[in-house]
């Protein structure tokens, strides 16, 4: 029987997907994270489990990988894109070779899911940052069968799920394109849907989120979040750190689950195809892409995905840097995240407070941060930018 260990599982689902009896499920630990449950009084000792369980999979660092900065050529895809429009580019091509995107994206109620897209109409789903674990349900069995139907798929997700998917498939598939981001850490959907309560209450019903959102903030961490008034209207509202909890301890590094502060993934041993991430302080570089509404970093991690990026040129301004300058920008690129040490408090606050008392204590113990944050949202994006060239 798999034994859970709480400190490194990552939640990816594989055991869950994988188990013939179906006697796998996930119950909330601290801070709401999720962890699988076994019934033994299910459980046939087949010890599928144990084999798809990806922790302790030997990670290698791929041979040969290029390193780039990109930028989608249409304007319209690139300010509805977090950074800079590659993951669109990406899907757009599996899509018209008549193949499927598996990805995360939010339902009705802000829960975060991996589901399966089979056209264009449906991709904006899937486009955007959502800072919180995805449910991958049984996207990774789905995407099994697309494989073994022959059909194109591209699979994205963090390293973790992205390793979750390749242990439990056993076997390479020439059809399958992986694609990992650089990843944090993820906060829990319990956490989350505490904070989205308490601003419903407060706000009225919220209709959209998006935690990055450069019609708001141009391109940097602000979001936006836009609610109904009692009118009926449309009010946009920012979704900042300053004014936001959840995105304020997800931002500094308190919420992560425990497997991301040991996580084996933030380094250059990257298990998609492709990883993919903001790039940040690319204008430092003499790169020859326009990088004032957002930027990609692209790591072509195998053979395989430097072949797909060359194609990807007649949709993306593409320029190499090197994987110095890349790590440079991203710390995950070089180690985890650093457990803070509020995290205990914040485990006991998320077990008793409700979301509005959460709030409240937040606001009264971090006045000076919130200040700060709040004083620099209100420098226009265009300052920043200017800001940014003058200090490369």
């Amino acid at each position: 029987m798999l034994k859970i260990d709480k400190l490194h599982c990552t939640g990816c689902g594989a055991c869950i997907q994988r188990c013939p009896k179906h006697c796998i499920t996930f119950e909330q630990g601290d801070l709401g994270h999720i962890f699988p449950q076994i019934d033994p009084t299910e459980c046939i000792e087949c010890g599928l489990c144990e084999k798809v369980c990806p922790i302790e999979q030997p990670e290698t660092r791929p041979e040969g990988q290029r390193v780039y900065a990109a930028v989608n050529k249409d304007d319209t895809i690139l300010m509805d894109s977090t950074s800079g429009g590659f993951f669109t580019a990406i899907a757009k091509l599996v899509l018209s070779q008549n193949g499927v995107v598996y990805g995360c994206a939010f339902d009705e109620s802000f829960q975060a899911r991996h589901i399966r897209v089979d056209n264009a109409e449906n991709l904006g789903k899937l486009r955007g940052s959502k800072y919180l674990q995805s449910d991958t349900g049984k996207t990774f069995l789905e995407a099994e069968t697309d494989l073994k139907n022959g059909v194109l798929v591209l699979y994205t997700g963090t390293p973790c799920q992205i390793a979750g998917l390749n242990s439990f498939l056993q076997k390479s598939y020439g059809n399958l394109i992986t694609v990992d981001i650089v990843c944090h850490g993820v906060g829990s959907q319990a956490f989350f849907d505490k904070y989205m309560e308490f601003i419903q209450q407060r706000d009225g019903s919220v209709k959209e989120l998006h935690f990055r959102d450069k019609k708001m903030a141009g391109w940097s961490c602000g979001g936006a979040a836009i609610s109904e008034d009692r009118k009926g209207q449309a009010v946009r509202r920012p979704f900042y750190d300053y004014n936001n909890y959840y995105y304020y301890y997800f931002l500094q590094g308190d919420i992560y689950r425990d497997s991301c502060y040991s996580c084996k993934y933030a380094n250059t041993k990257r298990p998609g195809d492709f990883t993919m991430g903001d790039f940040w302080g690319v204008e430092k570089y003499s790169v020859s892409v326009d990088s004032n509404n957002g930027c990609s970093l692209v790591i072509a991690n195998t053979d395989y995905a430097r072949k797909l990026l060359e194609l990807l040129r007649e949709t993306m301004n593409i320029g190499e840097v090197t994987m110095e300058q890349a790590t440079k920008a991203n710390g995950q690129l070089v180690h985890p995240s650093a457990q803070s040490s509020c995290r205990a408090d914040l485990i006991s606050q998320f077990a008793v407070l409700s979301g509005k008392e959460i709030d409240l204590r937040f606001r009264k113990d971090h006045k000076k941060a919130i200040a700060k944050l709040h004083l620099k949202a209100l420098i226009p994006y265009s300052v920043k930018r200017r800001l940014r060239k003058i200090l490369k």
